[in-house]
């Protein structure tokens, strides 16, 4: 018993993923207008744009691979980002200068100085970003949001693949959860209980990111629905009333692309006003859209979340299914876009399938304590052989290659 415990929390380990950060405390200045005499949403607003003057002073990180050819040193991939997660914001000093509020702050910023196995973010993992459906449709009739369901994770997609170090596939128009009451939970045919998602290996992708918005409602349901003429003109005009806030609430879910095993589950909320009238059909990230306090909220809060899920996916390694096999030469699903380069080397596991009492299927990943070496990369494929091996071994089609 103390040995299975012992091997499991050990492949845990491997497979986690494993960064550096260090703390650097900044201070930083930010200023904002003071509109209608409100010094409290002044002091909010330069409070957020020293946050984020901090961040950008905090470091530059720099991430290359390097290699050493006839002697000279090579950088052949080198990236300058500022990136930086602020905690601990102080303000130290605050002056008022007409309109004009100004604060100083001072923060702790973590910035992240790279994956701990070195070659665990240069490779691109593969992410098929999936439809954000919502779980009560009707919500998103104020607005026309209904699109919420598919431009949601198109955004999450543009974004990834904008930062660059993962490679995002549009998968928006699949739905993996047949009740999204349960997700990621769902009840099998005998009446089980499972949180591997079904009918995800045709994707092929590594990792599968799907969510359900849970609640896009109006704090205050009789917002829109007032019939006498006079209230309704008065509430439009009472915009900044908290009548007009409006709900955000999404569960985000990442599974394993080759398993179907839920590997993280997390929930994002947040609120602000929506004051546009009724029949306005603005639709999800428009401009009328990001004019709206909601909207704003709404848009920090996927950055936020695109932040968190690319540190979680970027240091975890890279793997891909094996596609093809002749005596020890063996070609894996990836190609140019991914960075892999010949030379590179990959530990190859066998992937089988077994079924229980009730048929139900079950898969596990085993190591062959085998290496397979890099020997030519196309667009999209790669071809290399196996080391010290005069043939495959019981390695078959549909087994997995993985980064050390």
């Amino acid at each position: 018993m103390f040995n299975a415990l012992h091997k499991f929390i050990l492949l845990i380990a491997l497979l986690a993923p494993h960064f550096y950060a260090q703390a650097l405390t900044v201070e930083a200045e930010g200023q904002a207008v003071i509109q209608d005499n409100n010094l409290n949403a002044a002091r909010k607003a330069a409070i957020g744009v020293a946050t984020q003057q901090a961040s950008m002073q905090a470091a530059v990180y720099v991430s290359s691979s390097q290699q050493v050819r006839d002697g000279i040193l090579e950088i052949d991939n080198m990236q300058i980002t500022t990136l930086g997660q602020v905690e601990n914001v102080r303000v130290i000093d605050e002056q008022v200068s007409g309109s004009i509020l100004t604060v100083r702050i001072s923060a702790d910023v973590f910035t992240d100085t790279g994956c701990k196995n070195g070659s665990g973010d240069r490779f691109l993992k593969s992410i098929a970003i999936a439809a954000f459906p919502l779980e009560h449709p009707s919500q998103g009739n104020v607005g026309g949001l209904g699109d919420t369901a598919w431009e949601l994770p198109n955004l999450i997609a543009s974004q990834l693949a904008a930062r660059g170090n993962l490679q995002p596939f549009k998968a928006t128009h699949l739905n993996i959860f047949p009740t999204l009451q349960t997700a990621a939970s769902r009840q099998l045919d005998d009446g089980a209980l499972t949180s591997v998602a079904a009918n995800v290996n045709n994707l092929d992708t590594q990792f599968i990111v799907s969510g359900v918005i849970r609640d896009m409602a109006m704090v205050d349901p009789r917002t829109h629905s007032e019939d006498n003429y006079f209230v309704d003109l008065y509430n439009r005009l009472d915009y900044r009333s908290r009548r007009h806030l409006r709900n955000f609430q999404l569960d985000l879910f990442i599974h394993d692309g080759f398993s179907g095993a839920l590997l993280l589950e997390r929930r994002y909320q947040t609120q602000g006003v929506w004051s546009l009238s009724q029949e306005l059909k603005a639709g999800f990230n428009s401009q009328a859209f990001a004019h709206q306090e909601y909207g704003q909220a709404v848009i920090k809060l996927i950055d936020q979340m695109v932040g968190e899920l690319e540190s979680n996916l970027r240091c975890r390694p890279f793997s891909a299914r094996i596609t093809r096999i002749e005596n020890n030469q063996i070609w894996f699903h990836a190609g140019e876009s991914t960075g892999i380069k010949p030379g590179d080397k990959f530990n190859v596991l066998h992937r089988s399938t077994f079924f229980d009492v009730q048929m139900r299927p079950t898969h596990q990943l085993s190591n062959t304590n085998r290496t397979l070496v890099v020997d030519e990369v196309h667009p999209n494929f790669v071809q290399g052989h196996l080391v010290n091996i005069a043939q495959h071994q019981n390695i078959l089609p549909g087994d997995i290659v993985v980064s050390d």
